[in-house]
């Protein structure tokens, strides 16, 4: 077996003892869950110590961990100081990256979100602590427009529009769940010249429907017939918008009457109309996603969650995404850097178990009213009405004081 040599930087040193620590109940803060539901947590205090402890309870157990940790900019921020020498900054994340390893499911992910600034040392160091045979993705994020104070030096740098997350198994070969995502619009229009027809009746049976021309549908119905406004209703109605091709014969299915429904040896769906195969819409607007995400907003992002979070905050989308690469409901996420408390709303509202640790005073002035809001169904932002959130549940806020427990 090949022996791993450590990764070499100047001022690297062993890591540091940590001293005792335990957790304390707030019981204030704190907000009763019904009976029987999973305990959500809140940790007010160092995240390095409180990962410590959370390795006696829950080693093993975090399906999804998302940290999005101080990109080390050289700058310092209203909530966090984002300025440390670059070996100091290396040691601060091995020391972390340890003990999350060990409380990551041997079926779990960690995701660590950077930006290009420190994102080739992280990702050596990643390779060390987790292991390079480990590495699933690096995915590139776009999280800004060419707009704003980032023009302001044009002329000496590209804008940078992008960040990273890296991707890490405990163990090689760890499943991930397949998304599939819209295609870009762009993309379609080759396809939406095509399907010019709607059925008016998809729930009779086929042999009644009605296939009548979308402009004629659409001004039947009063509704406006430009360009834009065709291509808007293609993609709304998609389910019921088809093309019929030319195609009369499938190998290996036979048709009795010009208009019936078959399915192939292979469960495919065919619907054949007055002797023509129909192609559905709906079948062409989705694909695979891959390892470049452009389609996530950051625009008004700082609405998000009713908290300004400025520089740091992630939308939610991009967490819900995350998310649902790896859990299912009920599974354990963790947030070691809970910020403003994104991902750990995120995770409330799609059923999700979930801890976020954050030592900052924004951990009682954001996260902890963000998540109340979450909980009284009164945030009406980010993901809530796609994934149908409309409150409940609730947490316990544990405060980590020095010393051990009396």
């Amino acid at each position: 077996m090949a022996t791993t040599i450590p990764l070499a930087w100047p001022g690297r040193q062993p890591p540091s003892t940590i001293a005792p620590h335990h957790f304390v109940v707030d019981a204030e803060r704190s907000r009763s869950p019904a009976t029987g539901a999973p305990d959500n947590l809140v940790i007010h205090g160092d995240n390095r110590p409180a990962l410590d402890l959370l390795t006696r309870t829950h080693a093993g157990q975090v399906r999804c961990i998302y940290i999005d940790p101080p990109y080390n900019t050289r700058s310092s921020h209203a909530h966090y100081d984002d300025d440390v020498a670059h070996g100091a900054w290396l040691s601060f994340m091995r020391d972390r990256l340890v003990l999350l390893r060990e409380l990551l499911h041997d079926d779990g992910l960690l995701f660590v979100q950077i930006d290009d600034r420190e994102l080739a040392y992280l990702q050596v160091l990643l390779d060390e602590v987790m292991g390079r045979g480990n590495r699933v993705n690096l995915i590139a994020v776009k999280m800004s427009e060419v707009s704003g104070l980032k023009m302001s030096h044009v002329e000496r740098r590209l804008p940078k529009l992008k960040e990273f997350v890296l991707v890490y198994g405990k163990r090689p070969n760890v499943p991930i769940r397949p998304i599939r995502v819209d295609k870009p619009v762009d993309r379609l229009a080759k396809y939406l010249r095509y399907y010019s027809k709607i059925i008016e009746n998809p729930d009779d049976p086929v042999d009644t429907w009605r296939v009548v021309p979308i402009r004629a549908h659409m001004k039947a119905l009063g509704l406006p017939t430009t360009a834009s406004d065709i291509q808007a209703f293609q993609l709304r109605e998609r389910h019921r918008v088809v093309y019929r091709t030319n195609n009369r014969f499938l190998a290996g299915l036979s048709f009795d009457t010009p208009t019936q429904q078959v399915c192939s040896p292979t469960g495919i769906e065919y619907i054949w109309w007055e002797g023509k195969q129909m192609l559905f819409l709906r079948d062409h607007c989705e694909e695979y996603l891959g390892d470049l995400w452009t389609d996530v907003s950051t625009i008004n992002l700082n609405k998000e969650g009713g908290v300004t979070f400025r520089y740091s905050k992630k939308p939610e989308a991009l967490i819900e995404r995350i998310i649902a690469l790896c859990t299912g409901p009920g599974d354990l996420v963790l947030d070691a850097f809970a910020g403003s408390g994104t991902t750990a709303a995120v995770a409330h509202k799609l059923g999700r178990q979930w801890i976020a640790i954050e030592q900052g005073e924004h951990c009682l002035t954001h996260l902890l009213p963000r998540i109340n809001a979450v909980i009284d169904g009164a945030d009406p932002g980010g993901v809530t009405s796609r994934v149908g959130w409309t409150g409940g549940g609730g947490f316990t806020f544990w405060r980590l004081a020095s010393g051990a427990a009396p």
